[in-house]
């Protein structure tokens, strides 16, 4: 993997506590990122398992070590505020944000991300939204389980609160894996934590609003393109830790443990679980 002092593209990657989701990831950047100079920002959220000391031994990495105690109440924040802090101790051109249950499958990844933005000063963002093809089926059914909908009507037909409904959200590069234009960021003080404006959005969504108040666009590559370069399990750490991070839903934190299992069953995970000179 080429690394130098100036490198064109830093991957900020939040962490807590899921080894096995953060080697395969680490690795997999490793395997398949050859061509262009990146540097690996990990942010510790506060972990207090070996995977803080495997983290520690790797040393084409940053690590960004947060104690517990320092971090917000609430899990997501602390996710969003590491962002915050990768991008603060990054200096190169470009900045990618990715979960650890990111994992990279295809050679020519990163150089597919960074096209649109080659001879488009105001392409500041890349990236795809959901990796999930569903089907009717499967869509009807997250339909008719949707409790979070089914809240919002309630406190809007008996409670009389005509603010409770789903925000309006736009097509835009997704923050498991999302590329974004530094320059700008730094220059008009944006942050990952839109401070209050934007809550209640992802974090990658919050800042491609605050870059589209700013005269900036998004390039939003296919899905099913953006699937032959990685895969996306969504919801991983709450399969991997469901004692500490189960999801509300049951039907989703099925799926999320199935997800897991399936992917430690694949060929690629099985060769990046192998392959230890990726650590070197």
């Amino acid at each position: 993997m080429p690394q130098q002092k100036e490198p064109l593209v830093t991957i900020c990657m939040p962490h807590w506590q899921v080894q096995e989701l953060i080697t395969l990831c680490l690795r997999a950047i490793r395997k398949f990122t050859t061509k262009i100079p990146i540097e690996v920002i990990v942010v510790d959220n506060g972990s207090e398992d070996e995977s803080l000391d495997y983290l520690r031994g790797l040393k084409w990495i940053r690590l960004i070590e947060r104690r517990k105690q320092d971090l917000p109440a609430f899990w997501v924040d602390g996710f969003v505020s590491a962002l915050d802090i990768g991008f603060a101790n990054s200096h190169s051109e470009y900045f990618i944000i990715m979960h650890t249950d990111t994992i990279v499958r295809h050679p020519g990844w990163l150089e597919r991300m960074l096209e649109p933005m080659q001879n488009d000063p105001k392409c500041a963002a890349s990236g795809a939204w959901k990796l999930e093809l569903r089907n009717p089926l499967n869509e009807f059914l997250r339909k008719i389980t949707d409790t979070k909908k089914a809240q919002l009507w309630f406190k809007r037909t008996f409670l009389g609160d005509q603010k409770a409904r789903q925000r309006p959200r736009e097509l835009c590069p997704r923050d498991y894996c999302a590329l974004y234009r530094s320059e700008p960021i730094r220059r008009l003080g944006l942050h990952f934590d839109s401070a209050g404006k934007y809550k209640g959005y992802t974090a990658g969504e919050q800042m491609y609003y605050q870059l589209k108040e700013n005269g900036y666009h998004a390039s939003v590559i296919d899905t099913v393109e953006m699937m032959k370069y990685m895969v996306h399990l969504a919801h991983a750490t709450a399969g991997l830790r469901p004692a500490e991070r189960r999801l509300g839903h049951l039907r989703a934190q099925v799926k999320a443990e199935y997800k897991i299992r399936r992917l430690f069953n694949s060929n690629l995970a099985k060769e990046l679980m192998e392959d230890t000179s990726l650590d070197q």
